[in-house]
């Protein structure tokens, strides 16, 4: 890799390339489909970009390109005070003030139920498991909690749901109430008021879609939810999202992907990617990812 800056000098947008001069001469750069259209609005003669690329270059449809691995920087140049559209450092500064916040942190993760393989059109998922673990400011444990939850709308799970969750008709009928673990969650987020870090977005929306099955009131505003899926994706400049146990191998030689679906289990996964996370940001520890491999 290396790294390279220089003034726009044009834009190929059906290429998706772009020209950076730099000492008087003129290259191209291509970029993936993604990157490119999450960038373009800056791409504009005369910013200023400064760029990671692959040191190969290579032939692409009559250009000499070098791939781009990341925009590191863009700006616009104005005398003693440029102004910044996007700096990626600064973006992992705001990481690494999140993650480094001092509060109480709740791990959580939700088990859905699945539609059956026929007859699907008016299904729809509910949560039927939830485990979690929350810690103090320091990491130590405070309370690890998972249980069954029975649907409302689908009693029945499917033998999808069986299937590919392990569980089976009487764990779920044996669980407990939607409103009860409702109030447990509400009684628990309004005395520790903690971060609440889920893996992708899909927990925290089935979350409040429960609680319009059931009419329950929407979680108070100071009910902080952190998608931490989102801040790998952020941090590292993914273009892909990444999976939970792909997430911890990052970060562990211990392969964890025979492991079977559990909330709590899940949720401690979570636990571990955060800790670990978290000593990236802070330069405790280092990780290269490679999306091509």
């Amino acid at each position: 890799m290396e790294k390279v800056y220089g003034i726009m000098h044009g834009v190929v947008e059906v290429k998706r390339l772009i020209a950076i001069k730099s000492n008087k001469k003129v290259k191209y750069y291509y970029m993936s489909k993604g990157m490119f259209k999450n960038f373009m609005m800056y791409f504009q003669y005369g910013m200023y970009v400064f760029i990671t690329v692959q040191i190969k270059p290579r032939l692409y449809r009559g250009y000499l390109v070098q791939n781009i691995v990341s925009i590191d920087k863009v700006l616009s140049p104005n005398k003693n005070n440029p102004k910044v559209y996007y700096d990626i450092s600064i973006i992992k500064t705001g990481v690494k003030s999140l993650v480094n916040k001092n509060r109480k942190k709740l791990f959580i993760d939700f088990e859905m139920s699945m539609p059956p393989y026929s007859n699907y059109k008016t299904f729809q998922s509910e949560i039927i498991q939830v485990g979690y673990v929350l810690v103090d400011e320091l990491g130590f444990e405070i309370e690890r909690y998972s249980s069954y939850i029975k649907p409302k709308l689908f009693p029945k799970i499917s033998k999808r749901t069986e299937k590919f969750l392990h569980i089976d008709q009487e764990s779920v009928s044996g669980g407990i109430d939607y409103l009860e673990f409702y109030e447990r969650f509400r009684t628990m987020t309004n005395q520790y008021c903690p971060m609440i870090f889920v893996w992708g977005k899909n927990d925290q929306l089935e979350l409040n879609k429960m609680n319009k099955i059931h009419r329950l009131k929407k979680f108070n505003s100071n009910v902080q939810f952190v998608d931490l899926l989102n801040l790998h994706k952020i941090y590292y400049r993914l273009k892909n999202d990444i999976g939970l146990f792909n997430a911890y191998n990052l970060y562990s030689d211990k392969d964890i992907s025979n492991q079977q679906h559990d909330a709590l289990e899940d949720a401690l996964v979570t636990a571990e990617i955060f800790v670990n996370f978290k000593r990236v940001c802070n330069n405790v520890m280092q990780v290269l990812i490679d999306e091509n491999k």
